[in-house]
C-alpha cells in the first residue's frame, strides 16, 4: 500500500486546491454566520472536509483521508484564514474522523455510504475538537446535538455526496485514468465480464 509519486502530486494538487476553496468559504461563512447566526450557518460546514473523501475515493490508500484534511487545513492557514491556529488544529480532528470511516472497512469499501459516513465522522471529530477548544461549558445540551446534527448532516452531504459527485465527474474525462479508482472499476468490470460469459 506504498504510496506512488503521481498519487503524492494529485494528493499535493487537490488539497492545495481544497485549502483555497476553504479560505474562500471561511470568509463566505462570516456575513452568513452574521444573518443566520453559528448554529445556522452549520449547514457550511460539509465543503471544510470535501478534502478527505476526494482524495480517499480516488487513491484509496490508508491515511489518504487524513493527510489530505490536514494539507488542506494547512493551505487555509497559510493563506490567511480568520480561524488563525485552529484551522489546522481542527483539520487534523476533521482527518481522524474522515479516516475511520475508511478504517472501518479496510480501506476496501469506496462507494457513496462510506464517503458520506467519513463525512459525519469528520463532523464528530470537529466537534470533539471544539469542545476541547472552548470547554464543555460552551453549548447547552440543546445547542450541542443541534450544531452536531447539522454539521453531520452537512458534512454527509456537502462532504461525502459532493466528493463523489466531483470524483465521478473528473473520471469520466479520464484524467484519473492512472489511479486506484479506475483500475478497481476496469477490474470489476473485467470480472464481471468473465462471469457473465461463462
Amino acid at each position: 500500500m506504498t504510496w506512488k509519486i503521481k498519487e503524492v502530486v494529485l494528493a499535493v494538487i487537490l488539497a492545495v486546491a481544497c485549502g483555497v476553496i476553504y479560505l474562500g468559504w471561511s470568509t463566505l461563512w462570516i456575513p452568513i454566520s452574521a444573518l443566520v447566526g453559528p448554529v445556522g450557518a452549520g449547514f457550511m460546514f460539509g465543503i471544510w472536509v470535501i478534502a478527505s473523501p476526494i482524495v480517499a475515493y480516488i487513491i484509496r490508500k490508508p491515511g489518504a483521508a487524513l493527510i489530505a484534511e490536514v494539507a488542506a487545513a494547512a493551505v487555509e492557514l497559510l493563506t490567511g484564514s480568520h480561524f488563525g491556529l485552529s484551522a489546522l488544529l481542527i483539520g487534523v480532528f476533521q482527518g481522524i474522523g474522515s479516516e475511520i470511516a475508511f478504517a472501518i472497512f479496510g480501506y476496501k469499501r469506496y462507494n457513496l455510504f462510506t464517503l458520506m459516513l467519513s463525512g459525519a465522522f469528520a463532523a464528530i471529530g470537529s466537534m470533539i475538537y471544539n469542545l476541547i477548544a472552548n470547554g464543555f461549558g460552551y453549548y447547552t445540551k440543546e445547542v450541542f446535538l443541534v450544531t452536531l446534527g447539522i454539521h453531520v448532516i452537512s458534512g454527509m452531504i456537502l462532504g461525502g455526496w459532493l466528493a463523489k459527485v466531483v470524483v465521478d465527474a473528473l473520471a469520466k474525462t479520464g484524467v484519473l485514468e492512472q489511479y486506484e479508482i479506475l483500475k478497481e472499476k476496469r477490474k470489476r468490470e473485467n470480472v464481471n465480464g468473465n462471469v457473465s460469459g461463462m
